[in-house]
């Protein structure tokens, strides 16, 4: 996959779960749950999509599927935990609006979570095979 497409997949199934994650979370927020609560349940329903898209469309992964979805966890963790504290301090510390909070939250998140799955996740990936072969060649 060229990088402009791979680029273009990422941004295209990004949006996407950037979506998943804000539709759950105001949907929970104007029903009156909890930010933090709203924040969570958001974030495991966007890293479900997140990992099917990103392994099948964006990184067009072949390798093995137990080690890569537990290497995708950890990483959403990491980035969750980024976004969590940030919507805590936006929130809490600067008295920010809950919904705007995570929105600035999301950003941050989409660019950690992309140099975490490129680097760390989907190694197995076509795109990393023909960079090994061409590394070897």
């Amino acid at each position: 996959m060229n990088l402009f497409k791979h680029v273009s997949a990422y941004l295209v199934f990004g949006v996407l779960t950037t979506l998943v994650n804000l539709g759950v979370y105001k949907v929970l927020l104007d029903a009156g749950i909890d930010y933090r609560v709203s924040a969570v349940a958001a974030f495991i329903l966007a890293v479900a999509f997140a990992y099917v898209t990103n392994r099948r469309w964006v990184f067009e992964s072949s390798g093995d599927v137990g080690k890569e979805s537990i290497r995708f966890l950890l990483a959403r963790l990491a980035s969750f935990g980024v976004n969590y504290g940030g919507l805590i301090a936006l929130v809490e510390l600067w008295g920010a609006d809950e919904f705007l909070s995570q929105i600035v939250m999301n950003v941050v998140v989409v660019v950690l979570n992309y140099i975490l799955s490129r680097f760390l996740v989907f190694s197995g990936g076509k795109e990393s095979e023909r960079e090994g072969r061409m590394h070897h060649e």
